[in-house]
């Protein structure tokens, strides 16, 4: 091989490698494909059909079963089901149904403890067991009021239950459909009236009934007298925190806690109210209200007053006690 032809087989080697030293290092180009990003919606725990419980081992001869879940509102349509005779599920005493947050359903009431087909659950109404008559002692107790008719989930609350017939040894309890009742504690009898404790922790907003059972077997129940719900308002401040008869007052400006948007403000000294008109939500802390005129026309007599705020949906109500005062002014009209 002439020194020519060695030299040009050289330089093509060197061509070559550097060909495919380039070719090896060079990036790759970008790519088209871009991963989406995937919006995902809440996924329900429960289906309909489904029976659900707070425990597994649950006796219950009623529970809650699943009839839809609506995910554009992500709220679960529920029902009261009944045990059958034999002990299995079962069937519906009503057609009603309610709704309530997948979150909170969820939270109070985890496990699935069986499944039905919602379409063929019968519906059969209770019908009366005829039973011998009782004769007793003394007459049946009677609840005509209770004070305060709500409360907070979670919270503790002192109850004063009103009516006749009430013996010593009476028992008053709280009872909410899905949940063991609840027996009062640091019970005081009287033969009309009865005040008691009752703890609120595990149970959701809703509506309870209040009974009340004498020693000898005989009670009467109070049906949904009691409301459980969000926290009350809390009442802290008035401004103006006081007023001329005969004055108006254009606007309240009131501070505090837990207002919602539907609300009524209100003054109220012993029996008589005085509505606190156009009420307005700013937030949960601040609300205004006005204008108001004090007067004879509506009792508005001079004196301190409390301050009330009613949370429309729920009815749990705050006050600020004997903080507003009504000035006396002799123009009286």
């Amino acid at each position: 091989m002439t020194d020519k032809i060695r030299f040009g087989f050289f330089i093509c080697l060197i061509l070559t490698i550097g060909v495919l030293i380039a070719g090896c290092s060079s990036p790759a180009p970008p790519s088209s494909d871009v991963t989406p990003v995937v919006t995902t919606l809440p996924k329900a725990q429960f289906a309909a059909g489904d029976i659900i419980a707070k425990s597994a081992s649950g006796g219950e001869s009623q529970l809650y079963v699943i009839t839809k879940y609506d995910s554009a509102r992500d709220e679960y349509e529920r029902a009261w089901i009944y045990r059958n005779t034999d002990g299995s599920w079962g069937h519906f005493i009503s057609n009603k149904t309610d709704r309530s947050a997948r979150t909170i359903v969820e939270k109070v009431y985890p496990v699935s403890v069986a499944h039905v087909t919602v379409s063929a659950i019968p519906l059969i109404t209770p019908t009366a067991v005829t039973v011998a008559p009782t004769t007793y002692a003394g007459g049946a107790p009677s609840i005509t009021k209770i004070s305060p008719t709500s409360a907070a989930t979670g919270s503790t609350v002192t109850l004063t239950i009103t009516g006749t017939n009430f013996q010593t040894g009476a028992v008053p309890k709280l009872v909410m459909p899905g949940n063991a009742p609840i027996a009062g504690s640091a019970v005081s009898v009287a033969p009309t009236s009865i005040t008691c404790t009752f703890v609120l922790t595990g149970l959701e907003k809703g509506s309870a009934n209040i009974v009340v059972m004498n020693p000898d077997g005989q009670s009467d129940t109070l049906a949904n007298a009691f409301v459980i719900g969000d926290a009350g308002p809390v009442v802290t401040g008035i401004t103006p925190n006081s007023a001329e008869i005969n004055a108006t007052e254009t606007t309240y400006t009131l501070y505090g806690s837990n207002f919602q948007s539907g609300v009524k403000i209100s003054f109220v000294k012993g029996s008589t109210e005085i509505v606190c008109i156009n009420p307005v939500y700013s937030d949960a802390t601040k609300l205004t209200c006005g204008p108001v005129a004090f007067s004879s026309k509506n009792s508005g007599t001079f004196g301190l007053w409390d301050v009330k705020v009613v949370n429309i949906d729920g009815g749990m109500s705050g006050t600020l006690s004997q903080k507003f005062t009504i000035k006396n002014d002799s123009t009286i009209s």
